[in-house]
């Protein structure tokens, strides 16, 4: 078994949770963490950081470069932010941060992300120009 695999599964034991309880809080799915604790294949980067920050670890230790298991904590990760906060929403962010555990504050930073993400991506390449996009109803 490789080192990514045997660590994932290490991770997960200490954590207490299952490959379905860590496919619904990465957003990644069952079959892929199967095959990755079956050593199939080994996670891309930005899947083994969803990974290490739902797990509490470290990317690094997931994959097998470095010992230490020890992730950064949340509250250490910058997040950058576009607008100045006024003392009074910051006060109130700091007040909801402070009430959730660990794997909140993870999936509230992922959430974040996806936002900001979300709200710079370019409009879709395929798309021509003066072309709109029919609606229709999707295909099942």
């Amino acid at each position: 078994m490789g080192i990514f695999a045997e660590r994932l599964k290490e991770a997960m034991q200490q954590a207490n949770i299952t490959s379905a309880q860590l496919a619904k809080q990465t957003g990644i799915g069952r079959s892929s963490i199967s095959q990755w604790l079956s050593s199939k294949y080994v996670a891309k980067h930005d899947k083994v950081t969803a990974l290490a920050t739902v797990l509490n670890v470290s990317p690094d230790w997931l994959l097998g470069t470095t010992d230490i298991a020890t992730a950064a904590t949340p509250e250490a990760v910058p997040i950058p932010v576009a607008v100045t906060p006024t003392p009074a929403v910051d006060s109130e962010l700091m007040t909801l941060w402070e009430q959730l555990d660990t794997k909140q504050r993870a999936k509230l930073i992922k959430k974040a992300r996806k936002l900001i993400a979300k709200s710079t991506e370019q409009p879709n390449a395929k798309q021509k120009k003066g072309k709109k996009k029919k609606k229709g109803k999707k295909r099942k």
